[in-house]
């Protein structure tokens, strides 16, 4: 299995210190971890960050080829500041070298001979970064949008757009809610706002996740609940990135649909209860987290 994403990498700076952190790097570094072969397009400043974000990266065993430098913008620092029940919210600075990525032959080709490509709303508050995304969306075979609505980074006609390029869009239930009602939406379940996406957009295929409540997968016509699993909340930060990377996990193995959700659950889940988005967890980690002894 290939697995190549494309977007912010960064340091998310908490009030303890700095972390490695991006949706994309996240998502391809849990997967790395499971054994899939992934990679990460993106872009660091030519800076202190961004070297220390190389060193990282290649010691989390995910390959760098695709990290580009910029000579002009600063690699990407994110204030984050976490409520007391952890939850986070996020301060980031625009622009910076992720706004800049480039769509190299390279690249396209990379993203050509993937099994899926995993892009996100994030990455394209920039018009060169977009452009960028555009050109590798045609060489993509599948196309799993990530929507993280990061406000002020954000139109609802951009959304749109790639809305209808993707084959599978993972998104919160404050997000599905935000975009039904924006689109036009007059429902107000979960249900009926997934269905009236699905009737408006060309997409089949739906998961969102509810933190603690769990997750909803609308697989063409059928859907999958998943009640979530109880943890210690350490923080959220990464949390929904692990789950998107479980589900890819066993989505791009054609695992059946609840297995695949009761995976991506537990995943996320494990991650909500360590500090930051990369603890060490393995495949037999879940395991023994979703089947105790």
């Amino acid at each position: 299995m290939k697995i190549t994403s494309f977007g912010e990498v960064l340091w998310d700076d908490f009030p303890t210190g700095k972390k490695l952190g991006g949706a994309p790097l996240n998502v391809v570094t849990r997967l790395q971890s499971l054994g899939v072969d992934t990679s990460i397009i993106s872009r660091i400043g030519d800076d202190e960050d961004g070297r220390t974000i190389l060193k990282e990266v290649e010691q989390r065993k995910v390959p760098h080829t695709f990290i580009q430098t910029d000579p002009e913008q600063a690699t990407s620092l994110v204030t984050v500041t976490l409520s007391d029940k952890g939850s986070a919210s996020y301060e980031i600075v625009y622009p910076c070298a992720w706004d800049r990525i480039e769509a190299t032959q390279e690249a396209c080709e990379r993203v050509a001979e993937s099994d899926a490509f995993v892009f996100g709303s994030l990455a394209t508050r920039d018009e060169v970064s977009r452009a960028a995304l555009e050109k590798l969306l045609e060489h993509a075979r599948f196309k799993i949008f990530d929507v993280n609505l990061r406000p002020p980074h954000y139109d609802y006609e951009r959304i749109r757009h790639f809305l209808n390029k993707a084959d599978v869009v993972k998104l919160n239930d404050c997000e599905l809610y935000e975009l039904a009602e924006a689109f036009g939406s007059p429902y107000h379940s979960l249900e009926q706002n997934i269905g009236f996406l699905v009737d408006n957009f060309d997409c089949r295929n739906l998961c969102i996740t509810m933190g603690e409540h769990g997750a909803i997968f609308y697989d063409d016509g059928t859907f999958y609940y998943h009640g979530g699993y109880r943890v210690k909340v350490a923080d959220t930060v990464g949390s929904g990135d692990n789950f998107l990377a479980g589900f890819i996990y066993k989505l791009m193995n054609n695992a059946p649909a609840d297995e695949t959700l009761s995976f991506a659950c537990a995943l996320g889940a494990m991650v909500a209860s360590h500090h930051g988005a990369n603890p060490e967890i393995s495949l037999q980690d879940i395991q023994d987290f979703m089947y105790p002894a």
